[in-house]
């Protein structure tokens, strides 16, 4: 009995392969469970597949896997990149808004001829005009709004850190922050461009400055001069004050062909103040005046003008590693005050009258026009823009004192060749405002550029608020 159930066995086996099933094959061809079958337990039998059918699955297999293991990289990239995103956003913890709506238009190519009007001031005194857009300084950034509306264009700011300087650099803003970060900003869209961390804290009672210098950003830190690409904010230099000096002194630079001049400040005693003409290109100092106690100012490419103390007009020619220095004799109590195209603008001790001069290299000169003030009045600081002088005229602080109603001051506009009047108008009475800076400041013409003049004070006591813009 035994012997014709196995060979009963052997048969089914025999015909299931025929049939093309198996019981228990071990390979992977197959479902069916291992060991033979019991009473209660059957293989799941499975078709052989054909070699294409192994090999279309195994294709299928690997898409499938594939697939899978791409959306998990996907997955873990956009992880990534966001999470580096939001560390870029958030390092130096930045706030910005818009550009909202189109970009606005200058109010003009170039000084105005004929400002009557005075524009709104929402968002308090502007910091600078830059074509379409007035910037306000803020203690956290800039805010850009348009000259024509006074609408918020955009803004950017940075928490936790406080803003020192700002300049604007072609068509981009350049921010000191006190962490030492400078960012420069892109006018039209409020964006950053880049950032460049500095070595060392800025400190606002320090007097840093941010000045532009051709293609270059130059901070000034007292203890250091930087200067940065604008393109990128690539270091390109650092200068420490040279021997024997302690400090940069916060003035502006003279800007020359080539170099831009520097003071520095708390040197030996045989020395003062000096004067060093820096290569804006690769910081190398390559002339040095000293004893430069006057101030001096561009009157070419190669040539620094100045006043001295006893009224002797001083003229440097710096072409060469060695300055050569000439002087002639003004009179006494007489003042520099503007420069342009080999033009020099001269008040008296007074400021009761403005003489423009033309200078040659050799220092000698003659005298184009003068102007004088009202009986009464005095003239401010003046500034030369597209030919013309812009110039304010006020009453002067003595006879403020003895009058509770001061006349309205006024801005002079004045051909630069002949000193012909081109134009004047009415300043509000809103300068007169901050008692301080009527006290010990002087009116100065701050601004002249894309259709907008602006009138302030400068000195010591004065706010940035007094003052006022106009257009025509």
């Amino acid at each position: 009995m035994s012997a014709n159930t196995d060979g009963l066995s052997r048969g089914i086996r025999m015909k299931d392969r025929l049939d093309g099933w198996t019981w228990n094959s071990g390979g992977g061809d197959t479902e069916a469970d291992p060991g033979p079958p019991r009473g209660d337990r059957y293989a799941v039998p499975r078709m052989h597949r054909t070699p294409a059918q192994s090999a279309r699955a195994a294709v299928a297999w690997i898409r499938t896997r594939w697939i899978r293991l791409v959306t998990v990289t996907t997955v873990l990239v956009l992880a990534l990149g966001g999470w580096q995103t939001y560390t870029y956003l958030t390092r130096f913890h930045e706030q910005m808004t818009g550009p909202h709506g189109a970009f606005p238009t200058a109010l003009g190519t170039a000084a105005p001829e004929r400002p009557d009007r005075v524009l709104a001031s929402g968002n308090g005194a502007p910091a600078e005009i830059a074509g379409g857009l007035v910037l306000h300084e803020r203690d956290y950034g800039v805010m850009a709004s348009s000259v024509r509306t006074g609408r918020t264009y955009w803004h950017y700011g940075r928490e936790k850190t406080t803003l020192i300087a700002e300049s604007v650099v072609g068509d981009a803003v350049v921010l000191w922050y006190g962490d030492g970060l400078a960012v420069s900003v892109d006018l039209r869209s409020g964006k950053p461009r880049w950032h460049t961390k500095l070595a060392g804290q800025a400190r606002e009672d320090t007097g840093d400055r941010v000045w532009r210098a051709g293609k270059t950003v130059i901070i000034n830190q007292q203890d250091r001069l930087t200067s940065l690409s604008a393109g990128n904010g690539k270091l390109l230099w650092s200068l420490a004050p040279p021997k024997g000096c302690k400090a940069w002194d916060r003035k502006a630079p003279v800007g020359l062909s080539g170099t831009a001049a520097f003071d520095a400040t708390h040197c030996s005693e045989t020395e003062g103040v000096s004067l060093y003409g820096v290569d804006t290109a690769d910081g190398r100092t390559r002339w040095h005046i000293r004893n430069e106690v006057v101030g001096y100012g561009s009157l070419g490419d190669h040539t620094l003008v100045s006043v001295g103390v006893t009224g002797s007009l001083v003229t440097v020619d710096v072409s060469g590693p060695r300055p050569r220095m000439r002087s002639s004799s003004l009179s006494p109590e007489t003042y520099l005050r503007g420069i342009s195209s080999g033009m020099i603008l001269l008040s008296t001790g007074k400021d009761t009258s403005l003489t423009a001069r033309q200078v040659s290299s050799d220092s000698s000169s003659k005298v184009l026009w003068t102007v004088k003030a009202e009986k009464g009045r005095v003239l401010g600081i003046p500034r030369v823009a597209d030919g013309r002088v812009y110039i304010p005229q006020y009453q002067s602080p003595a006879r403020a004192e003895q009058h509770k109603a001061p006349g309205p001051p006024h801005l002079l506009v004045l051909d630069s060749r002949t000193g012909h009047e081109l134009h004047r108008t009415a300043l509000p009475a809103s300068l007169y405002r901050n008692p301080n800076a009527v006290a010990t400041g002087t009116m100065a013409v701050l601004g002249a550029n894309s259709g907008v003049v602006r009138v302030g004070w400068i000195g010591f006591l004065v706010s940035s608020e007094d003052q006022v813009a106009l257009a025509e």
